[in-house]
């Protein structure tokens, strides 16, 4: 899903959304990796998902706590803006989570259109 680009083509600012977007699709590429049951395991991905899904919102928060800490002086100073930057990383958590969800209701068919050969592949031994 990477595209290359051409420096000469693109604003500054396109060049950084361009690089968010690979990192972002790196990340979800690895919770994909996760979500694969390991070699002569049988596990069903719903549950594997939901254990992935909560790894990562662990750490994100624990990511986003620590980047926040190295804005502050020391522990008292961190905890007074705590009120401040609670709201805003729920806020941008709460905007993109809107975001792809409506994505999602509105390509649902699209984007989840290979569930119905997984369930098929994850119970095909269930006889």
């Amino acid at each position: 899903m990477s595209q290359k680009i051409n420096a000469t083509d693109v604003t500054e600012e396109e060049a950084l959304n361009a690089v968010f977007f690979e990192r972002a699709d790196e990340f979800i590429k690895q919770a994909n990796d996760f979500c694969r049951p390991p070699k002569g395991q049988q596990a069903k991905p719903e549950e594997l998902r939901g254990q992935v899904s909560a790894a990562m919102l662990f750490a994100t928060a624990r990511f986003n706590t620590w980047v926040a800490a190295n804005n502050f002086k020391d522990g008292e100073e961190m905890r007074e803006a705590k009120e401040q930057v609670m709201s805003y990383l729920l806020q941008q958590f709460q905007m993109m989570l809107e975001d792809n969800f409506d994505e999602y209701c509105e390509q649902f068919e699209n984007y989840l259109r290979f569930r119905k050969n997984e369930d098929f592949h994850a119970h095909k031994h269930d006889h």
